[in-house]
């Protein structure tokens, strides 16, 4: 029986002609029409090898060759003789259906002897490629670095980039822009070509740069937005006599401000600068009497929100436009020698790869490239060759698609040959360097099939949905129709990519309305100082955790039958953070869950035992993950049990049951010949195999299956032997490699996948990870969580179009500040940002079938709800929209429009909007009380549990009660130093009641390459301690002259105190400076000078930690750069500084080591019994001394 097709999709099938790009919105049946194309193909008796079709995943690829195989055998069963058909049955298995990694690797094999590749090459793993970037990456460097003297630009770039002992900072800003430009088609010419960038001739002003441009061209969007508001205010208010007479003039002098403003920004930077600040006067003697509260308190918001955004605008332009030029020109050197290097990088890597007959994914895809496109972009005759070989190409996901892969569809398929699939609406992969301006370019230039000549490129737009009931889909549309601008969102949602239901099954039903569930976290309880308050994030799961119940219990049909825990997703925008207060809350509600598994997957009992097997599998001496693996539910080795092994000998914990096996201990004896026999296996055996015999050995699964939610434990121990068997699968091996893959997993919380259909339950997942997925009822959960901006605030910023987005370093002035190519390139990346992150909600509310709710939290009167309500209109302004902090003011800004939004404004004063002119079916708007989830459902009252307490054994309820009397003591550090007391007295000041002096946390140390001396250039601090040690050893007799100081400098290098680099990086003049001041000729003269006086004493513990009990003492450590007694006899002591500070920041900066002097005040007092009468701090950078 022939399949029914949509007028949209028959187009999609039958087109010919040119190029054709199918906008296939969600649940349109895009693979269906990828399909069907292929059989109408096949039909006029084309073979299904002649065609090309790229996928995004193997597992996409591997579906898709299903679905194609099922087609042709259901047209083999209604014509079994049809010769063609059966061939083709054959053919589908060995058709190029793979992913573009697939068919480069596939070509290269082929041609790459063409582009200089070994015949023999194989894939680089992780662990390789991190291992041969390192060694290119300092190869460069050390090559830069020997001729630093002659390279200025590379010089700057070190001072611009290098930390404060190595290259971290700079070696990371390399590998970040390296990665960044493998989307391009050729990476080098691209890096070559920016650096034309900052080639500014004199005379060229910020407005003809493309950074200027841009930041221009925001800056007057934005001015329009509100010169419009504004405008609109003062309309609204005239018909409120009071507030039209008391505000309409100094909204009429913000208004006259906003129009200098707009007119000023066309005319060029300059211009626009001498308009800031936007006036925003006070109204003047306010008229008393009645008038509308809400419209006071909607123009209040109004107001200041607009107040805020153009103070913002005006920081933006703070500086004219020869400074701004200036910026650019300083910067420029070292961005030049950045994007050398970058590209020096990219060389050295791809010469040691070949050397090792090694490629990465990314070289697959640009010598692919490479091979089928000449110098000027034209198909090559490669291209010619293999592009005759199939019919057409056929690309899904087109979205995803990045510049390469572009230049290599475009390549093979010469023109009129492309069918590309995709919803550029989906496109979430950004992060992966997916480029959906591609599609976005595409949509917008070619025609309507419809209207398309012969050979032209055409397009058509599939906007059925046969996946979700009527409710869903118009709740989808009501939100986008609102929201999703080329300006917010980077495409219009017009009525043509509105969702239409495709499905005429499905009747209205009041159970199927979309929800909105606001939690109000305003209406939290104060709990006393000895409550802990509860997570936020854990509210929010719980009032979602108490919907599902009440869905389940409900018994909501879904299809032929009541929903099931398994219909049911939560999906969350980055689960890792909150996974384990969802889960929490499912539990609390009896509720089974499953999770693809990241951060917390590692840390479940059952992958954490199992992996500290495999870690003492590699070194048995490793005495963590022994001790974890003897403490695990496998070996059952007691608390007790290992400190006796630990007392009865000395050395590693595996030397103490070596010991505990010579004595004759059976279980130490046991557990070595079991270590031993599968270590043994582990040196032949690939680690999935390994991981299998371990599993039967020890009967693993059996284990952990018999503890609490053990079904979903066998899950866990299931998807990690499926990703040991996946890891090796691509060519790698060894149980090192395997425990590193998983520790870079971990540590980047990539998810591991746990089949859902093992575990059952509410499923919980990621936004991205649903995406291709579909459920009965998806709950999108933690809607208000701010989106993360960190990409719009790294070192160096990188857009394609932009280029670089560096901070101008003054080193003189300890100084970083903005340029007008950081600003525009934040400004882009923050405006890509936003897009996706729209897309992303658009994906996660797509998924539901028969039910959406969508949850968020929401502050009531006076927090965010407030000041949504006073801007909410619909639809509302794009810039608006742009400007979001978080998904849940693209929901509730539409939203608070809606005519069934009474709940959220029972408590809000501001006016209510007009209506929206379309807003499809009725939504259940509920506003919850954050108080009702601040308990798990069930918990006793106070009053119960005090009465269950009273029925306890005496004694009891105080006994498991106890707390350890002295946990303030025992949180304080045993020792301090002088120097962390700097800038105490400011924390002072902040804290009402005590001074917070806790040493800061150890960081993780990263073990880093030593930088040897006199190789590179010293960091800020390797100079500051070079000028501290000539200090320490000068003869304090030759420092009246320039000369004689110098000469003491060569002494020292002479002598090697320092060392020469150390010595060429010590001015004389500073010094000099110092002993020509009124302090330094008092230590001239003194008879007595004591320098870098060492000191460690105790001292009561409640002077510097008031939380100490009496009687705790701390070691105070420290060193006194000098003291002196002067010629009255009085101490004086002098701490040397070498701080970057302004003239007129000095005494600021001083007041921090006020604490610092005080502690060397009282160890001089005690250790060498002599009274301290003056202090000094002398500051080198300024050539000052700050008495204190």
């Amino acid at each position: 029986m022939a399949i029914e097709l949509t007028r949209e999709q028959r187009a999609a099938v039958d087109n010919r002609g040119g190029d054709l790009l199918v906008s296939a919105a969600a649940g349109s049946g895009k693979t269906r029409v990828l399909v069907e194309r292929l059989m109408g193909w096949v039909a006029q008796g084309e073979d299904i090898d002649r065609f090309l079709v790229i996928t995004f995943t193997n597992a996409a690829a591997a579906e898709l060759r299903d679905r194609i195989a099922g087609a042709i055998q259901t047209r083999l069963a209604q014509s079994p003789g049809d010769r063609h058909l059966r061939r083709n049955a054959i053919l589908v298995y060995k058709a190029p259906i793979c992913t573009i990694d697939a068919f480069c690797l596939d070509l290269l094999r082929q041609w790459g002897h063409l582009a200089g590749l070994d015949p023999d090459f194989r894939l680089c793993d992780e662990a390789e490629g991190d291992e041969l970037r390192r060694r290119a990456l300092e190869e460069v460097l050390e090559e830069r670095y020997a001729h630093i003297q002659n390279d200025a630009p590379f010089a700057a770039l070190v001072d611009a980039l290098a930390g404060e002992r190595d290259d971290q900072t700079l070696e990371e800003v390399v590998l970040f822009v390296h990665k960044q430009v493998q989307a391009q088609a050729d990476p080098t010419a691209w890096l070559m070509d920016r650096r034309r960038d900052f080639v500014l001739p004199q005379g060229m002003g910020p407005e003809d740069t493309p950074w200027g441009k841009a930041l221009l061209d925001d800056a007057l969007e934005l001015t329009d937005h509100w010169l419009e508001a504004m405008r609109d205010l003062r309309d609204e208010i005239y018909f409120d006599e009071l507030l039209n007479q008391n505000y309409t003039p100094t909204l009429g002098d913000t208004i006259a401000g906003l129009e200098r403003l707009r007119d000023a920004l066309g005319r060029g930077w300059d211009d626009g600068l001498a308009c800031f600040p936007v006036p925003f006067p006070m109204p003047g003697k306010k008229r008393k009497g009645n008038t509308d509260p809400a419209l006071k308190e909607r123009m209040a918001t109004l107001r200041k929100r607009c107040k805020a955004q153009l103070t913002d605008l005006g920081e933006r332009f703070g500086v004219g436009a020869d400074q701004a030029m200036e910026d650019l020109r300083a910067v420029g050197p070292a961005m030049t020698a950045l994007l050398e290097v970058t590209a020096q990088f990219d060389a050295a890597f791809t010469r040691l790869k070949q050397r090792r007959r090694l490629i990465d994914f990314a070289d697959g895809e640009h010598l692919a490239a490479k091979l089928l496109r000449e110098e000027d972009g034209s198909p090559s005759q490669l291209a010619l060759d293999v592009g005759r070989q199939f019919r057409e190409v056929m690309v899904d996901e087109y979205q995803d698609t990045n510049q390469v892969q572009n230049a290599i569809f475009g390549a093979l398929s010469g023109g009129g040959r492309l069918f590309m699939v995709g919803d550029v609406k989906q496109s979430i992969y950004r992060f992966r360097l997916a480029e959906p301006g591609i599609f976005l370019d595409k949509l917008d230039r070619f025609a309507p099939a419809d209207r398309a000549r012969p050979g032209e490129d055409r397009r058509v737009l599939l906007s059925h949905n046969f996946r979700s009931r009527p409710e869903v889909l118009e709740g989808v549309n009501f939100i986008f129709r609102n929201v999703m601008t080329r300006a917010a969102g980077e495409l219009d949602y017009t009525e043509e990519a509105a969702l239409r239901p495709g499905r005429t099954d499905l009747p209205p039903d009041p159970r199927y309305r979309v929800e909105l569930n606001c939690v109000d976290l305003s209406a939290l309880t104060d709990g006393g100082e000895e409550e802990e308050k509860v997570s936020k994030d854990l509210i929010a799961a719980r009032a979602a955790a108490r919907r599902v119940r009440e869905l389940l219990d409900s018994g909501l049909p879904v299809g032929d039958r009541p929903v099931r825990a398994e219909d049911i997703v939560i999906l969350l925008r980055s689960p890792n953070p909150v996974l384990r207060h969802y889960a929490a809350a499912l539990e609390e509600q009896g509720l089974p869950w499953s999770a693809d598994g990241g951060r917390e997957f590692f840390g479940t009992t059952e992958i954490s035992a199992t992996t500290a097997l495999l870690q003492v599998l590699d070194n048995p001496r490793q005495d963590v993950a022994l001790l974890a693996a003897l403490r695990s539910p496998l070996f059952g080795f007691t608390p007790d049990r290992l400190a006796q092994l630990r007392a009865q000998a000395k050395g590693t914990v595996y030397d103490c049951l070596a010991a505990g096996a010579a004595r004759g201990e059976t279980d130490c004896a046991d557990f070595l010949s079991l270590l031993s026999g599968l270590r043994e296996l582990a040196a032949e055996e690939s680690s999935h195999r390994l991981l299998w015999h371990i599993y039967g050995k020890l009967d693993v699964p059996a284990v952990f299956a018999a503890m609490p939610d053990g079904q979903r434990r066998r899950a866990n121990l299931m998807a990690l032997y499926d990703e040991a068997a996946r890891f090796e699968s691509g060519g790698h091996r060894g149980l090192m490699a395997f425990l590193l893959h998983l520790s870079r997993m971990m540590e980047n919380e990539v998810p591991v996948p746990v089949p859902g259909g093992e575990t059952g339950g509410v499923r919980i997942l990621s936004i991205h990870h649903s995406k291709g997925l579909e459920f009965p009822v998806a709950l999108v959960c933690g809607l208000d969580r701010q989106f993360n901006e960190a990409d719009a605030k790294a070192t160096i910023l990188f857009h394609p179009a932009l280029g670089l987005g560096p901070k101008r370093v003054d080193r003189k002035r300890g100084l970083r500040y903005t340029t007008i190519a950081r600003d525009a390139v934040a400004l882009r990346i923050r405006k890509q940002l936003r897009a996706e992150e729209m897309r992303l909600l658009y994906v996660a509310m797509t998924r539901a079938e028969h039910k959406l709710i969508l949850f968020t939290a929401v502050n009531g009167r006076g927090g965010a709800l407030a000041s949504l309500a006073g801007q909410a209109q619909c639809p509302p302004p794009p810039r608006q929209m742009a400007d979001a902090r978080s998904m849940s003011e693209w929901v509730l800004t539409p939203a608070l429009c809606r005519r069934d939004s009474a709940p959220l404004w029972a408590d809000l004063d501001a006016p209510r909007p007009a209506p929206p002119a379309e807003e499809g079916p009725l939504w259940d708007i509920r506003l919850l009380s954050g108080a009702d989830f601040e308990t798990p459902p069930g918990q006793k009252t106070g009053g119960e549990a005090a009465a269950t307490a009273a029925s306890l054994p005496d004694g009891l309820v105080q006994w498991l009660s106890w707390r350890y009397p002295h946990m303030a003591s025992a949180a304080i550090a045993s020792k301090l130093t002088a120097t962390q007391l700097k800038g105490r007295e400011k924390d002072a000041e902040v804290s009402e009641d005590a001074v917070e002096l806790h040493p800061a946390a150890p960081q993780a140390a990263a073990l880093r390459r030593p930088v040897f001396q006199g190789e590179r250039p010293l960091t800020a601090a390797q100079r500051g301690t070079a000028l501290h040690m000539v200090m320490q050893y000068l003869d304090y007799g030759r420092t009246g002259s320039f000369e004689e100081i110098a000469e003491e400098i060569t002494r020292l290098v002479e002598g090697r105190y320092i060392t020469p680099q150390q010595g060429n990086a010590v001015n004389p003049a500073d010094i000099l400076a110092f002993f020509r001041s009124e302090l330094g000729l008092r230590l001239r003269r003194s008879q007595r000078v004591e320098r870098e006086f060492k000191f460690s004493l105790l001292v009561p513990a409640a002077d510097y930690y008031p939380e100490a009990e009496p009687g705790e003492e701390v070691l105070l450590q420290g060193v006194v750069d000098c003291w002196f007694v002067e010629e009255d006899g009085a101490v004086t002591v002098v701490d040397f500084k070498t701080d970057r500070v302004a003239q007129d920041g000095v005494e600021r900066r001083a007041l921090d080591y006020r604490p610092q002097l005080d502690a060397y005040s009282r160890a001089l007092s005690q250790a060498a019994g002599v009274s301290v009468k003056r202090r000094y701090l002398w500051f080198f950078s300024t050539g000052r001394a700050v008495e204190l």
